[in-house]
């Protein structure tokens, strides 16, 4: 027999103990579960932290790399170029000027100028000479025979002066190098000016009546080949005596000053007097040639290969006569401080009578 408990009235009230709701997966997750399972979901958060493969039932949206780590290195840039660097002469100055004249050249011959050029890459525009500062007051030049000079490498190039520079204007040329807009070097300035050199004589004749001695002509060159290019010069002779012995001891001379350049030859009067000449003796007397430059404003410059030695002697050939005999010889010395090469050629009287 089955038998029942009787149902109360509360128990009739209480409410059916409610099953605890499931917990809702955040957001979209919900949705991604509800479509594809929880696995699949899993599956696919998986792949997107850590790929362990590819799976073909999923889209991948992800940026290329790696997510927070360091982006590849941009390509190095290529190293610069070398910079181009140009050596000059230090001095524009022609072999024939003597020592303590300003930086010049002579006008119509040829003044070599070494040009140094490192690192000017292949590609890039030449190195461009050209002489800066030609004017008709300055005075022009020429490189190579032409304005400007282009080069790509070191070289020896040829200056010549066209035009001499008027007095009052000297230094103002300059050689320069350029590329392109850009100079990169430049010389001290310089001037065209002719200086004279190379002293040489010839016999003018013999000093007779109440003196003895010798005439010579003195000659001398421009640098420039043309000695009207001199215009602008003056020339001066200089004269050391020595001590002279016997009839000369205590003699000294006179000598003449400046004189214009550009018209020799001049005649040199090498004479004694006969009322000095009283017994045996000899003396000796050293001779240069200074000159002034006036397109340089250059003075007092000791002239290249104008040295000479006179010397006078008077013997006794037999008693009661007497002879002088005077020579004048190209001899590289030095008078009054200035010195220079030997001068070419000698003159001779032989031996006077007195």
């Amino acid at each position: 027999m089955l038998s029942f408990a009787p149902t109360t009235a509360a128990a009739r009230r209480a409410p059916l103990s409610a099953a605890p709701a499931p917990r809702r997966a955040p957001g979209g997750l919900a949705a991604l579960q509800r479509s594809f399972g929880n696995q699949a979901v899993q599956r696919a958060l998986r792949d997107n932290e850590s790929p362990e493969g590819v799976d073909p039932t999923m889209l991948s949206d992800q940026d290329a790399g790696t997510d927070g780590g360091a982006q590849p290195a941009p390509p190095s840039a290529p190293p610069p170029a070398p910079a181009v660097t140009v050596t000059l002469p230090a001095h524009i100055q022609a072999a024939s000027s003597p020592a303590g004249m300003p930086d010049r050249i002579p006008p119509r011959v040829d003044t070599p100028a070494s040009i140094t050029i490192s690192g000017l890459a292949a590609s890039a525009p030449p190195v461009t000479l050209s002489i800066a500062g030609g004017s008709a007051n300055n005075g022009t030049a020429t490189i190579n025979g032409a304005a400007t000079a282009a080069l790509r490498a070191s070289a020896t190039v040829q200056l010549r002066g066209t035009a001499q520079t008027r007095p009052g204007n000297a230094g103002n040329l300059m050689l320069v190098a350029d590329q392109g807009a850009t100079r990169l070097a430049a010389t001290p300035g310089f001037s065209v000016s002719a200086i004279p050199q190379n002293w040489s004589i010839t016999g003018a004749g013999l000093v007779t009546g109440t003196e003895r001695g010798i005439d010579v002509n003195n000659n001398w060159q421009s640098d420039s080949g043309v000695v009207a290019d001199l215009d602008e010069a003056s020339r001066s002779e200089q004269v050391q005596y020595g001590v002279g012995t016997g009839c000369f001891a205590g003699v000294t001379g006179s000598n003449s000053g400046y004189r214009p350049a550009n018209s020799p030859p001049l005649v040199d009067h090498h004479a004694a007097p006969l009322s000095l000449l009283t017994g045996p003796g000899r003396i000796l007397a050293e001779q240069t040639f200074i000159f002034i430059d006036n397109r340089t404003g250059a003075t007092d410059i000791p002239a290249r290969n104008s040295g000479f030695r006179l010397t006078r002697e008077v013997a006794a050939p037999s008693p009661g006569t007497l002879t002088i005999t005077t020579t004048k010889a190209g001899t590289a010395t030095s008078a009054n401080g200035f010195a220079s090469a030997a001068g070419s050629g000698t003159v001779t009287s032989g031996a006077q009578a007195v």
